[in-house]
């Protein structure tokens, strides 16, 4: 059934309705403890979401027919009335996203197979490389409604990574674990992952126990920020949680420092970034705290509704599930550092599922750190979202694209480390 029926049918039983179709296609290689394998995915799926007198159901599955259409709609049946319910209509143009697919990644095969043999390559006698992974494909997105919405996307996605670690005699060094994706090829770098990974790894050679850290300032790499103040921030800033109760953060609480967090979907090379969200809504860039004082929560139709607040347009989806929120890309904007004196460079944490997410608190475990003096074995880290914005001192370095962020190295004072 084409997707123009379905929406036709659906209105003519008095629903509003919404169709979400993906089709994705992509290609890994994998190295692991001497061993290398390949692996090719394919998927293609239909998400319908129906609003019927406030109820809303949804269904899924691999083709669009009378069979999803009576799925969903028993779903609403089955569904307590909420007016807030609703399909979004159109709300501005949907600009494409400058460069978002790359012809090279339409059959991968080959250049994924190249970006793996440049990674075994250039670590070959450097380091002990423990695993090595690289990807690459395209994804087709079409969001249509029975309000007037229509649109549709093809992007493409490459990425590498690679673990290593330091082996000598009786010593074994913490695993490192490096990555880069970006929208096409010319975006990823094997090479640079390597010489990062190489020099991550040299300076964890040796580690000494973490003795004499209290009072001492911390200065979180882009990767650790993506791994520790990602996920804590982005469930701050979500207007559900903010409207339940369940965030950290209040609107307009002052935090006490000059940054400025925006959450960017358009972010150039990003292979997150796109050009709607998951209503099919223009993705817009939107200042979520504004010199120090949280001003913006991101929000979907649903949730802007109920709070009577904006719609920011940052819904998030997979055809599998319904819209929920989220940031695409948290960018950091901050005053440079003018020295970061005696910081512990934290590069890796573990445990940051286990925080506290209402309240922001946080108790995680530090792998991969070091100081001036060379490297640091395992230690913990300590604190809340609060007390980690507050403590923001400035940037040191570059802004880089890493994971879900873009940001330089934070310095933060404040935290604990034991």
């Amino acid at each position: 059934m084409e997707v123009e029926e379905a929406l036709r049918r659906l209105s003519s039983r008095g629903a509003q309705a919404e169709v979400i179709h993906v089709r994705a296609f992509s290609v890994d290689y994998s190295w692991e403890k001497g061993s290398q394998y390949g692996m090719t995915y394919s998927e293609e799926g239909y998400g319908l979401r129906v609003v019927v007198g406030g109820r809303q159901g949804f269904a899924y599955g691999p083709r669009l027919d009378e069979d999803l259409l009576s799925r969903a709609l028993r779903a609403a049946e089955a569904s307590e009335e909420d007016k807030f319910n609703a399909i979004p209509g159109p709300e501005g143009p949907v600009e494409p996203l400058p460069e978002s697919f790359d012809p090279s990644l339409e059959e991968p095969h080959d250049s994924v197979r190249g970006m793996l043999d440049v990674v075994l390559s250039q670590s070959s006698g450097r380091f002990n490389l423990t695993m090595a992974r690289a990807w690459g494909g395209w994804a087709e997105v079409r969001i249509a409604n029975t309000e007037g919405v229509d649109v549709s996307a093809r992007n493409s996605f490459a990425g590498v990574a690679a673990g290593g670690n330091y082996v000598g005699g009786d010593y074994v060094g913490p695993e490192v674990y490096e990555y880069q994706d970006s929208r096409s090829l010319r975006g990823v770098r094997p090479e640079a992952v390597v010489e990062r990974l190489a020099g991550k790894v040299e300076m964890t050679r040796q580690r000494r126990k973490a003795e004499g850290l209290a009072g001492r300032p911390v200065l979180l790499t882009p990767k650790a920020v993506n791994m520790l103040l990602f996920p804590l921030l982005n469930h701050a800033v979500s207007l559900e949680n903010v409207y339940r109760g369940r965030s950290p953060l209040r609107l307009g609480q002052d935090l006490g420092r000059k940054v400025t967090v925006a959450d960017d979907p358009r972010v150039p090379g990003g292979a997150w970034s796109r050009a709607f969200d998951g209503e099919g809504l223009p993705a817009r860039r939107t200042v979520v705290i504004d010199g120090g004082v949280f001003r913006t929560a991101l929000s979907n139709t649903y949730w802007a509704r109920r709070a009577g607040a904006p719609n920011t347009h940052s819904s998030w989806r997979t055809f599998m599930t319904l819209p929920a929120i989220s940031a695409t890309y948290l960018v950091f904007d901050v005053q440079p550092a003018s020295d970061v004196g005696d910081a512990v460079v934290v590069d890796e944490v573990q445990g940051v599922h286990t925080s506290s997410f209402d309240t922001g608190e946080f108790s995680v475990s530090v792998s991969v750190a070091w100081d001036s003096e060379g490297g640091l074995r395992e230690f913990v880290l300590s604190g809340s979202l609060t007390q980690l914005l507050r403590g923001l001192e400035g940037g040191a370095g570059p802004a880089e694209r890493h994971g879900r962020v873009v940001t330089p190295a934070l310095l933060v004072t404040g935290l604990r480390m034991a």
